[in-house]
């Protein structure tokens, strides 16, 4: 016999030798897998996985402002979103979502005009507007664009909202629309009747006059009335003023309409308070002919996808909104809507 033949079966009589090691046989006889190389495949895995999420997470980042288009040499139109109430600084809360603030929309704005690919920028408005100090803030900045900048308005564009949107070169609503609402409101809780009933007193320790006026333990005095009247009567003249100047239309026509009442997209396109029917491909197209832009322009917007956004959208400020609308002048719409 060589050295090259091979035995395949053990000669009768002799036992053969089991190897160092056995390795351990499941229930159907094959062997087991090492529990070291399960852990190993899950660790790589998991490993493999939170790369993918990091990807995903920087891809976000990086998209802020830059859509979803890698052509950046194309030209462009800006889509900036104002969506839900406004007021001046964004909270947090379980009971809303988050708010709009002067300081995001306004930095949106300037990154559009120092874009020089953006051609024209979008004001895509879902709002029943908000505070009146962060309405006019900006109001006024969207006044001051140069490019050409047109309002989107979706289901609603009411009261600070539409302050905003008459500062645009075109608005652009559907029919259905709820648009206008051009007034101002103060609410003032007064709970002194039910407090007597309940044989709960408040005692306020204060010094001014006037520094617990509008509190809701006590109702408001003749004086304070009247002072707070003329405070809505001045904001609510520069409501007028702006919408007229925005819109080119004389103060005493805006004042005819400045009833806190909000019209249908048609309606009010009728009244002069919108220049077009239709809808966000429409703005589209619009804007992209004023801006120039040759074929189907592409869409960037400056909106933060990262996961601390999502959080502070879903947490939001309906609870700062409550206690403004209470103690300061706001733009918020008079109308029922259908949710």
């Amino acid at each position: 016999m060589d050295g090259t033949e091979t035995v395949s079966s053990t000669p009768t009589g002799v036992q053969e030798t089991p190897p160092a090691n056995p390795a351990p046989a499941s229930a159907n006889g094959a062997p087991k897998r090492s529990r070291a190389a399960l852990w190993w495949g899950l660790g790589i895995g998991g490993a493999v996985l939170l790369a993918l999420l990091s990807c995903c997470a920087l891809s976000s980042v990086a998209l802020v402002g830059g859509g979803a288009s890698l052509n950046t040499s194309a030209d462009a139109v800006a889509v900036i979103y104002i969506d839900g109430q406004i007021a001046g600084v964004a909270s947090s809360g379980l009971t809303g979502g988050g708010s709009v603030t002067p300081e995001a929309i306004i930095a949106q704005l300037k990154k559009a005009e120092n874009d020089d690919s953006v051609k024209a920028i979008i004001l895509r408005i879902d709002s029943p507007g908000g505070t009146a100090s962060a309405s006019s803030e900006i109001a006024e900045e969207v006044g001051k664009v140069r490019k050409p900048i047109i309002a989107s308005i979706g289901d609603v564009g009411a009261s600070g909202a539409y302050m905003i949107a008459a500062q645009c070169d075109e608005i652009i609503a559907t029919g259905s629309s709820d648009v206008g609402s051009i007034g101002v409101i103060m609410q003032v809780g007064d709970y002194s009747e039910l407090l007597k009933k309940l044989g709960v007193k408040f005692i306020s320790i204060h010094e001014g006059e006037f520094k617990d006026a509008g509190a809701p333990w006590r109702g408001l005095t003749a004086t304070e009335t009247a002072m707070l009247k003329d405070d809505i009567k001045i904001v609510y003249d520069d409501f007028i003023s702006s919408v007229a100047k925005g819109r080119k239309m004389s103060g005493p026509d805006v004042r005819k309409l400045a009833t806190g009442w909000a019209w249908p997209g048609r309606k009010a396109k009728e009244l002069g308070l919108v220049d077009t029917i239709g809808n966000y491909s429409d703005a589209v197209d619009r804007a992209g002919k004023l801006g120039k832009i040759g074929g189907e322009p592409r869409i960037v917007t400056y909106r933060d996808e990262s996961l601390g956004a999502l959080i502070q959208q879903l947490t939001g400020a309906l609870d700062r909104l409550g206690g403004a609308a209470t103690s300061a002048p706001g733009l918020l719409p008079q109308r029922p809507t259908l949710r």
